[in-house]
């Protein structure tokens, strides 16, 4: 069959970085393979790569006239089109129910509208292992049809037979370059941008986030503050917590917008499709991690101001009180792991710190 190329050069163009696996897709957008798996840490443009590589092959593959194939451009970069589908597991984990009831029918299913089926299932390195052995043969032999895209942040010992019948695109971590060159690009002041890239742990989607946070100044300079500001009381260390949580609540107002543009036009896609409630659970779930992943990625920052505070202070010939700072500051961020009580958390160690003076 011949292969009309549809300009898809801005939508490539969105992707943050990621040449290599930019010029790979691009070359499979042409002759694309039956499964990907998409490896790479949070934030590193793994979706919108799927998104954009989606798009590219329904256009590219569509035998009809130029109207049709802009048609499946737009609806596969605008997250519309029904030949596409994104799944996201309800809970912690994808499980073999969803995978048998959900997924492996989907794939099976004839296409309604475009050349291609295209399952994009994320969160893939989360998948119970009976979950991925359920998917495995289909991943192997889907339908001529079909394609399977698993997004995955790494590769369990348990997942590599499936991964090994995927082609395997890269997402390393984003350099300071690209994400600076991201933020210059979005007009945001030049002397914003390191306090932004710290902020964002290198994860491009809660740098979008905060260049639309209006509070994140305040926010950064009370946590720069904080070691000259408390004062060895629970009175301060609580007045301090009482801000800083009231200031978080603030940056979550961003995403929790999003969220619900997301549901509007979830609403909108089901009920055309004729689908509706199918995919809200899943979303509901994504959207609650989001904003609690916002919130302990929020305080990781914080201490990482602060522990740098302390260090300095350390190395400029501070005593065993310094050291036993930065330990404390290093096991409240291991415990964020076991999602805290996050007000409780900050009081007792604001209440434990020595004050640093000037």
């Amino acid at each position: 069959m011949d292969i009309v190329t549809v300009d898809v050069e801005s939508a490539w163009g969105d992707i943050v970085g990621q040449s290599e696996a930019v010029a790979a897709l691009r070359s499979w957008s042409m002759d694309p393979m039956h499964a990907y798996l998409f490896v790479g840490p949070s934030g590193t443009g793994k979706r919108q790569a799927a998104r954009v590589f989606s798009a590219a092959v329904q256009a590219q593959h569509f035998t009809g006239d130029d109207a049709g194939r802009e048609r499946q451009l737009r609806l596969g970069l605008q997250d519309k089109h029904p030949d596409v589908e994104m799944y996201e597991p309800e809970g912690s984990q994808l499980l073999v129910p969803a995978v048998r009831e959900s997924i492996i029918p989907s794939a099976f299913r004839k296409p309604a509208d475009g050349p291609r089926r295209i399952i994009v299932i994320d969160r893939f390195h989360d998948a119970h292992p009976g979950a991925a052995a359920a998917l495995l043969k289909t991943v192997e032999e889907p339908p001529p049809n079909a394609i399977i895209i698993l997004l995955a942040e790494s590769v369990p010992v348990e997942h590599v037979a499936i991964a090994s019948r995927c082609c395997k695109i890269e997402f390393p971590p984003l350099s300071r370059d690209d994400l600076a060159g991201w933020i210059a690009a979005h007009g945001v002041a030049p002397n914003q941008t390191d306090a932004l890239i710290e902020a964002s742990g290198g994860d491009l989607r809660r740098l979008e986030l905060l260049i639309d946070d209006p509070g994140f100044a305040e926010r950064s300079a009370l946590w720069r503050d904080l070691p000259t500001t408390i004062d060895g009381t629970g009175a301060t260390a609580g007045r301090l917590v009482r801000e800083l949580v009231a200031m978080m609540a603030a940056a979550s107002e961003p995403l929790t917008v999003r969220h619900e543009q997301e549901l509007k036009e979830l609403d909108a896609r089901e009920e055309m499709l004729g689908t509706r409630g199918s995919g809200r659970s899943g979303v509901d779930a994504r959207h609650k991690r989001e904003l609690r992943r916002l919130r302990t990625e929020e305080v990781r920052f914080g201490l990482r101001v602060v522990a740098r505070r302390y260090s300095r202070a350390l190395a400029a010939g501070g005593g065993r009180e310094l050291v036993d700072a930065v330990s404390r500051l290093r096991q409240a961020n291991d415990a964020l792991i076991r999602n805290p009580n996050e007000t409780l958390l900050l009081h007792n160690l604001f209440w434990g710190l020595p004050p640093l003076h000037g």
